[in-house]
This record gives structure tokens, C-alpha cells and sequence, in this order.
């Protein structure tokens, strides 16, 4: 299926101790990116997690330099799309709560969506509106 091919590629990362639980979420168009973006010491300490957006758990190392974070294998996760939308989610959450601050000021408008505090459902609608990091 070609459709879903994409989402392989797509990295959500979160900062937290629980899996379960979103942090600071950030997506990336890939795993080099995400790897680019994210510091050895973060892998070393544990502090967080990452998904491709299709669910499957990524394994992250440090290079034998001890400099670059680079992905060691993946893992299959029988509940990871489960797991990656509720990150999305709660990202989404607090993306439209910062756009209701922002058109409070008259700095942003809201889509009539955003009113009704209707958010995308899919994986896919999640990304689409929570952005990218790069």
C-alpha cells in the first residue's frame, strides 16, 4: 500500500520518562532529521521515546564517536499507532490551546473547526496540523 508508505518515514519523538504519556512532542520528515535534532546525552538518559508514524518503535544509539545519535533498529509495537496518535493528540491539544490564546489577541483566526474544538482524528490530520520541526 503506497498510501501508508509515508508514514514510515515521518519520526514523532517525545520527551518523557512514559511512554505512554506525550511531553514535549516533535515531529520530523525523517529519521536522519529527528536524529540531527536530537543530543547524545538525551538517548544516554533515557528522556524520551520514538515512533515512525506508522507505529513501529525506534532504537536509538550514539555513535562509536559518542556524538551523533544515530537509529539502531526498529521495533515492532502491537499498540504503536495507538501510541503515536495520543502523542499527537495531546500535541494537538496544546496547539489549539495556544492558537486560542493567539486569536484572543487578534494574532491568529481560528478555522471553524478550531472554534468548535474539533481536531483531525488520523495520524495523518494530527501532522497535517501540528507541523513539522523541519
Amino acid at each position: 500500500m503506497m498510501a501508508n508508505d509515508w508514514l514510515t518515514d515521518i519520526v514523532v519523538v517525545n520527551e518523557s520518562r512514559d511512554e505512554a504519556t506525550a511531553g514535549d512532542i516533535s515531529v520530523f520528515r525523517s529519521a536522519g532529521e529527528a536524529c540531527m535534532w536530537l543530543e547524545h546525552w538525551w538517548v544516554e538518559n533515557g528522556e524520551g521515546f520514538a515512533f515512525t508514524a506508522a507505529g513501529v518503535r525506534l532504537a536509538l544509539g550514539v555513535d562509536e564517536r559518542n556524538s551523533r545519535v544515530i537509529v539502531t533498529g526498529q521495533q515492532a509495537a502491537p499498540n504503536g499507532t495507538e501510541v503515536v496518535k495520543g502523542w499527537l493528540r495531546g500535541y494537538a491539544s496544546a496547539v489549539l490551546d495556544a492558537r486560542r490564546t493567539k486569536a484572543g489577541k487578534g494574532k491568529a483566526v481560528l478555522s471553524p473547526s478550531e472554534e468548535r474544538g474539533q481536531l483531525p482524528t488520523s495520524v495523518e490530520g494530527l501532522i497535517a496540523y501540528v507541523g513539522f520541526n523541519s
